[in-house]
């Protein structure tokens, strides 16, 4: 008696064909073709990236400006404050280590400098160049890199200090950024794109972040502190000696200002990348889950780096004030490892990601200044309020004890954060419900126009749009027929959705498409009496009968190309799957 085959997993035929090849992987190697393959390399996508760069390029030398023409307050300031060290300063010690740390490394800030000129000189060749010829495409993505990628520079000189602290937060980032993937549960990413949305807040956001606001420490100091006494003298007298308890004390006035210009530099490199990503990698759509998912990733990058240098400082502080490396990453890398930066990174990618559903320029600018002042003023709040908070029960709970550490500082820390968490939960919600709601649909139409013999059948929708159908069919599968075939009917369900995705893209495609040319300006005046109207349309009628059929838009075939391979995969993983719970 032949067993019965479990609910949800294809039929074998009667007849079943020789096995299929294994299927290519979903990483392939680092060629040029399976760059090509990921991302886009028409003018316009160069263009508009090229232009995203240039204005993060034209703040940092504004900023460079504003600090090279500010008062100067203290005697002896060089020409960059990026420069100036305490006199007396120990070389060694606890004191020197924290200066160390937080200082910026002139190779660093020459590279930049040196990165600048260079990607300048790119573009100049590029210019010189046909738009279309293959080498302006290399030169571009190269001065892209060059740009963007000496900012990773101080990024690379804070982790290459602390190789133990690095590998320590690797396993706990690899897991957090595994739950934003599996988080979009259709119409996924490509993996590249995210590892590179994790790289781009690891490397280029938190290296932006500490170059355009060291620059800016200097430069507010010395606007707002122009013509103030240090010494009890004036600062144009000679022979002045400062007095370091009032530069600290100084230090901490200016904090605050620092403080939101660090977090507005922040999330609007983590908007810069959101849009780099958006623009650069090839992907199904783009709507509120893909720029949250962008966002939380980069903010995760993000604070794998900032963990890092805050274990290390709070190590090298241990000597003075008792506090703990520990701790810190039990905060940072545990409790509160979905919060801060990425809870903000991923409300500032959700304000792209709506954005780009809308048409309208108000609509759009209105969706990203909102995600904008959510997540600045977000991760202001989280720092002041949490501060706050801690100073209110200091006095009450014993610092360091077991209760402080395992639930009332991860409380105080995570309070200012929860609004901004269920506002990305609530998004999540909504934007996973809208892609399951149209993946029903574009699976129901490939069913209906492939029919039974096509990659998705109407049998298989249910299952395939619903999670919980989906798991229950694997684990019985498993069950029946063994890891082998439960193994190829998840890579055949994936290969379904990938169909079904694809499907799902170029119906937006056309609707845009469709929508845009409804939009258009009309071509006749409306002075036009209604026989010329007719006379001409008639005209167009026959011209276009007469004319030989215009030839497929590369972009087109090249849709059509990818869409009969996703769905050539997908018959062929439904034959192994037939195969294995047939045998």
């Amino acid at each position: 008696m032949t067993e019965r085959p479990t609910i949800g997993t294809p039929t074998p035929p009667s007849d079943l064909p020789p096995p299929s090849p294994p299927a290519p992987t979903s990483t392939p190697a680092f060629t040029v073709a399976a760059g090509r393959r990921f991302l886009r390399d028409d003018e316009v996508t160069r263009g508009r990236a090229l232009l995203v760069v240039r204005l993060v390029i034209g703040v940092y030398l504004l900023e460079l400006l504003l600090n090279l023409t500010r008062p100067h307050v203290l005697p002896d300031e060089p020409s960059l404050t990026i420069f100036w060290r305490f006199p007396g300063m120990p070389e060694e010690g606890a004191l020197d280590s924290f200066g160390s740390l937080f200082a910026i490394p002139r190779t660093a800030f020459w590279g930049v400098l040196a990165g600048i000129v260079v990607g300048i000189a790119l573009q100049a060749v590029i210019v010189r160049m046909p738009s279309k010829d293959r080498r302006a495409t290399v030169l571009t993505w190269a001065a892209l890199a060059v740009l963007l990628g000496s900012f990773a520079l101080f990024s690379l000189f804070v982790l290459a200090k602390s190789p133990l602290l690095v590998l320590a937060c690797v396993p706990t980032s690899a897991f957090a950024l595994w739950l934003i993937h599996r988080a979009q549960r259709f119409g996924w990413l490509p993996l590249p794109m995210l590892l590179t949305a994790f790289g781009w807040g690891a490397l280029i956001q938190w290296g932006v972040g500490r170059a355009f606001t060291n620059l800016a420490y200097g430069t507010i100091n010395g606007y707002m502190y122009e013509g103030t006494d240090l010494t009890g003298s004036t600062t144009d007298g000679p022979g002045n000696q400062v007095d370091f308890t009032f530069t600290f004390d100084l230090g901490y006035r200016t904090i605050d200002v620092t403080l939101l210009h660090l977090s507005t530099v922040n999330q609007l490199a983590a908007a810069a990348g959101v849009v780099l990503l958006i623009l650069m990698f090839r992907h199904r759509v783009t709507d509120v889950v893909t720029g949250l998912v962008l966002g939380a990733a980069a903010g995760l990058g993000y604070n794998f780096t900032e963990s890092v240098i805050v274990i290390e400082l709070w190590s090298i502080l241990s000597s003075l004030n008792g506090a703990t490396g520990g701790f810190e990453y039990w905060i940072r890398q545990s409790v509160s490892l979905f919060g801060s930066q990425v809870v903000f990174g991923a409300l500032v990618g959700a304000g792209i990601g709506l954005a780009a559903q809308t048409r309208r320029r108000a609509q759009r600018v209105g969706l990203v200044t909102a995600g904008l002042v959510a997540a600045i003023g977000g991760a202001v709040a989280n720092e002041v309020l949490s501060a706050w908070l801690s100073g209110l029960v200091r006095d009450h709970v014993g610092i360091g004890g077991t209760l402080d550490t395992l639930v009332i500082s991860p409380a105080i820390w995570l309070a200012p954060q929860v609004p901004f968490l269920t506002v990305c939960l609530l998004l999540l919600r909504s934007g996973s419900r809208a892609r399951v709601a149209a993946a029903r649909v574009a699976a129901t139409a490939e069913a209906a126009e492939a029919g039974v013999g096509g990659a998705i059948t109407g049998r298989e929708v249910p299952f395939l749009m619903d999670p919980a159908l989906r798991f229950w069919a694997l684990v019985s599968t498993w069950r029946r027929h063994g890891p082998a075939a439960a193994r190829a009917l998840r890579r055949f369900q994936r290969a379904q959705l990938e169909v079904a995705g694809w499907r799902w893209q170029q119906e937006r495609a056309a609707e845009a498409k469709a929508l845009g040319a409804r939009e258009q300006p009309q071509a006749q005046e409306e002075r036009e009496t209604q026989d010329a109207q007719e006379t001409q349309e008639t005209q167009e009628v026959q011209q276009a009968q007469e004319a030989p059929e215009a030839p497929e838009a590369p972009e087109a075939r090249e849709a059509r190309e990818e869409g009969e391979a996703l769905q050539a995969r997908a018959m062929r993983l439904r034959t192994d799957v037939g195969r294995l719970v047939g045998s």
